[in-house]
C-alpha cells in the first residue's frame, strides 16, 4: 500500500485493488495503474477539501467513481461552469451518514473485488470515511475533530467535547490499518486533542496527521513526542508535508 500527499487535505492510497483520492483540491496526482478501479471520495464541500477539477480524471481514468459527502451541491449551473456531463453524473454518489455499502470493483484485466463502504456524521460539516479492503480499514476523518479553542468558554468547550466523542463512538475498538486524523496546529494546545482521542478509542497500525498547513515543525513535533514518551497506542505516525511525497507501508 503506498500513500502519496497532494496538497492541503489530499492523499491518494494505492491499494493494489484500487486506487483511492481523498479530498483532492489541487496538486497532481502520481502515476497510478489505469487497469485498476479509481475511487474519488469528498469528506464535504469546503475549498481545502473540494475542488471540481476531479470530474475531469474520466478523461484518463474512465473507470472512476465519485463518493461526495450529501452536503455538496451539483447544480445545473456549477455541472456547466466545470463540464461536468450527465455521463460524469452517472458515475457519482452521493451519500449521507449512517452508510454501509458494499462497491463492487472490477478492473480492466477482468478481476472482480469489492469494498466495504462506512460513512460517520461528523461533528462539524460533512461525514467521514471507512473502508475495508481485503480485510484493512482505511478511516478518513475529513472534518470529524475535536473543535475546540483556548478562548471557548467552559459551556461551549464540554457541548463540543461531548459532541465530538459521540460521534467517534462508531470507532470504539474497531482495528484500522491506516487513518488519516485532524492535527489542526491553528488550535494550538489543542491541536493534537483529535488525534490523540482516535489513537486511544481505535486500534490504529498507521496514522497520517492532516490539517497542520503549514506549520511543520509542531507536527513533526508531535511524532517525536509519540515515538520518545510512550504515549497510549503504538501506530506509526506517517508525516507527509510536501506535495507527492509518499510513503510504502509494508
Amino acid at each position: 500500500m503506498k500513500i502519496t500527499y497532494t496538497g492541503q487535505n489530499g492523499y491518494v492510497v494505492e491499494t493494489g485493488i484500487a486506487n483511492i483520492v481523498f479530498d483532492f483540491c489541487g496538486g497532481v496526482l502520481p502515476a497510478m495503474a489505469k487497469d485498476l478501479p479509481l475511487l474519488v471520495f469528498v469528506s464535504h464541500g469546503q475549498a481545502l477539501h473540494f475542488d471540481p477539477v476531479i470530474f475531469s480524471f474520466v478523461s484518463e481514468y474512465p473507470n472512476v467513481q465519485f463518493f461526495l459527502s450529501h452536503d455538496i451541491l451539483l447544480t445545473e449551473e456549477v455541472q456547466k461552469q466545470y463540464g461536468i456531463t450527465r455521463s460524469v453524473m452517472r458515475k457519482i454518489s452521493f451519500l449521507p451518514e449512517g452508510v454501509r455499502r458494499v462497491i463492487p470493483l472490477k478492473g480492466e484485466n477482468g478481476k472482480n473485488d469489492y469494498i466495504i463502504l462506512e460513512t460517520i456524521k461528523t461533528c462539524r460539516e460533512g461525514i467521514a470515511w471507512l473502508l475495508n479492503i481485503a480485510g484493512k480499514r482505511i478511516y478518513y476523518a475529513g472534518d470529524m475533530n475535536w473543535w475546540v479553542w483556548e478562548n471557548d468558554s467552559r459551556q461551549v468547550f464540554n457541548q463540543r467535547t461531548a459532541r465530538f466523542k459521540h460521534y467517534m463512538e462508531t470507532l470504539y475498538d474497531r482495528e484500522i490499518y491506516l487513518a488519516f486524523a485532524n492535527f489542526v496546529s491553528a488550535q494550538e494546545k489543542y491541536s493534537r486533542l483529535g488525534i490523540d482521542y482516535l489513537l486511544n478509542t481505535a486500534d490504529v497500525a498507521n496514522v497520517v496527521p492532516m490539517g497542520f498547513g503549514l506549520d511543520t515543525e509542531a507536527v513533526l513535533t508531535y511524532r517525536q513526542e509519540r515515538c520518545t514518551k510512550g504515549l497510549p497506542a503504538d501506530a506509526e505516525v506517517i508525516v507527509l508535508t510536501s506535495p507527492g511525497e509518499s510513503k510504502i507501508l509494508l
